[in-house]
């Protein structure tokens, strides 16, 4: 018997027939990406026009650029902006690709005027937006703006919910060019993420001009919903802060696991041209040592993040400035190709990234992350090479020579690192196999167990698959269950459905070896982890009293699902979960 499934593709919705063929229906249709609601709703003529320089024509490398935020806070004025400016071309960062000029949060008035226009903060830019817009474009780099898809900014000015083509249209008008649009207090705007950014998307196209969105969404995963068919590029980590643990934390929700089953080994099969991982904005300059200003911007340059500068640059020094503007650097963050390096290798603190370029050659980091000096060694077998390869240091623009099978840097000390470019011109390289769709996705009709799927996302405590929290059998009211997941509180964990399931099914509930007093609930939500409207079903809280409890909810149309287990650190299990289409 077939079935019809609704499924919300942008903010256009569409009956899908036959669920039950998911494996040659439904995921064929969700490769039709998001905004085909877009498309269809835009039409013709100029917007249609706008919308294929919003999709084809933007941030085909990693943006560049500088931002206020790292730097000033909210202490920005008018006069510190265009001493920025003046600086961005005095120092050489405009020739060396930094085009974007960013006043992050603190720029407006507590209050819109009132026909419900977005204005300046009077004493900070009394000369208004527009003409400060004016001397930046006059200066050859462009102009961006922060925002907020809330009701209020992070520092509780007015944020653009309800107001969304209204500020588009004034940034517009204003000569944007860039758009950080940031998501505080947006958990109470009753839409998804996707719904939510989707808009903006629209809004930005209607407006005719070419503005870069970036997705300041560090609580959600935007790579998971799609998010290169919305925006340019989406934050993937918390706020950096001027120290190297943040660094590598920030690098690290871009190619480690932290927020991601470790087979996907990062986020680097989600990026490419016109979408970028975001892991923030750089803090070159700020930290306290040349070594970890070198370390920031080589694992930034690796990953193929954007390089959005956040020192102030009017006293910058030249030690900073070179780091900065270092040309065979910057060029591998830019190449054309677009690919985000990997791991090939990590073990005690030493990594080694890989990044094929479009020329043939394959850019290479080696880093030391531990406080014991190190011999680091790349084996060309780690980077699809063999037999002699030349070698370069990108650092010092200098050929070392040329290298059968491998090559060593001896003695690198804690935050040490080479940059490396290795091979000759030629066909490009192969990259590592990305993982397939089916690992991680609903691809198949009648029951597919959670446990046979990566997460593709995760926030918390990671879970177990197919045994408790602490690798024992799951048992639930005395039945062992071979199949679920055991998890401990907080856990999210987001499994991507594609919208090819109807029903959700799990026995759940504490851990049967857990004597504490804390409870739990579990809940299930659709895509976001914030907010009361995404919540699927709750369980009330639980105890280690409370009999298991059994869940059957409705699925249908979902494109990703998060399990969440909130509370204290208690063990819970979600037994025998599975997601159901119908036979």
């Amino acid at each position: 018997m077939k079935s019809s499934v609704l499924l919300k593709v942008g903010f256009r919705v569409v009956v899908l027939v036959g669920l039950s063929m998911c494996m040659s229906s439904c995921s064929h249709e969700k490769e039709i990406p998001q905004d085909v609601g877009t498309n269809a709703r835009l039409g013709s003529g100029r917007n249609a026009s706008a919308l294929h320089r919003y999709q084809n024509e933007l941030a085909r490398t990693p943006p560049m650029g500088w931002n206020s935020w790292n730097a000033f806070h909210g202490d920005i004025d008018e006069q510190k902006i265009r001493g920025i400016a003046d600086a961005m071309v005095e120092s050489g960062m405009r020739d060396a690709g930094y085009t974007y000029l960013v006043i992050d949060d603190g720029w407006m008035a507590d209050k819109r005027t009132r026909e419900g226009q977005l204005t300046p903060d009077p004493n900070k830019f009394p000369g208004g937006i527009k003409a400060l817009s004016d001397y930046i474009h006059r200066k050859g780099l462009k102009f961006g703006l922060y925002q907020d898809r809330g009701h209020s900014t992070c520092m509780r000015l007015p944020g653009s919910f309800g107001h969304e083509q209204a500020d588009m249209d004034t940034f517009a008008e204003w000569g944007v060019d860039y758009i950080k649009l940031d998501s505080c207090y947006a958990e109470i705007n009753g839409r998804k993420s996707s719904d939510d950014f989707g808009l903006f998307k629209e809004c930005i196209v209607r407006t005719g001009r070419p503005m870069i969105l970036s997705m300041a969404n560090y609580t959600d995963p935007s790579w998971a919903w799609d998010g290169q068919t919305i925006g340019h590029l989406w934050r993937t980590s918390f706020d950096i802060r001027p120290r190297m643990g943040s660094v590598y934390y920030c690098a690290d929700t871009t190619a480690g696991n932290i927020v991601i089953h470790p087979a996907f080994n990062g986020l680097w099969q989600f990026a490419g041209p016109g979408h970028w991982n975001d892991p923030d904005m750089l803090q070159v300059g700020n930290l306290k040592t040349a070594i970890e200003n070198r370390t920031h911007f080589g694992l930034w340059y690796i990953l193929a993040a954007p390089l959005m500068a956040g020192n102030d640059l009017r006293s910058m020094s030249d030690e900073t400035r070179d780091i900065l503007t270092a040309p065979e650097v910057l060029a591998v963050n830019q190449d054309p190709r677009g690919v985000q390096g990997y791991k090939v290798y990590d073990e005690d603190g030493r990594e080694i990234y890989n990044k094929p370029l479009h020329d043939g050659t394959t850019a290479v980091l080696l880093l030391n992350r531990n406080s014991e000096p190190a011999d680091m060694t790349v084996t060309w077998d780690m980077i699809g090479l063999s037999g002699r390869q030349k070698v370069r240091d990108l650092w010092r623009r200098k050929d070392l020579g040329h290298y059968a099978g491998s090559f060593t840097a001896e003695s690198l000390p804690q935050h040490g690192h080479r940059l490396l470019k290795v091979g000759s011109k030629g066909k490009p390289l192969a990259t590592r196999d990305p993982v397939p769709l089916e690992k991680y996705a609903v691809t198949q009709e009648g029951a597919t167990f959670l446990s046979d799927l990566y997460y593709i996302w995760k926030s918390g405590n990671a879970p177990r698959y197919d045994k408790n929290f602490e690798g024992k059998a799951i048992v639930m009211n005395g039945t062992i269950y071979d199949k679920g997941l055991g998890c401990k509180a907080t856990s999210k964990i987001m499994f991507k459905l594609d919208g090819c399931a109807e029903r959700f099914k799990a026995v759940i509930g504490l851990d049967r070896a857990y004597q504490g007093r804390e409870t739990v609930s579990f809940r299930l939500r659709e895509q976001d982890p914030i907010g009361p409207d995404s919540v699927l079903y709750d369980s009330g809280k639980m105890g280690k009293d409370t009999p298991a409890k059994t869940v059957d909810v409705d699925v249908r149309g979902i494109d990703c699902l998060i399990l969440a287990i909130e509370g204290k650190q208690a063990p819970g299990n979600w037994a025998n979960a599975r997601v159901v289409t119908s036979q």
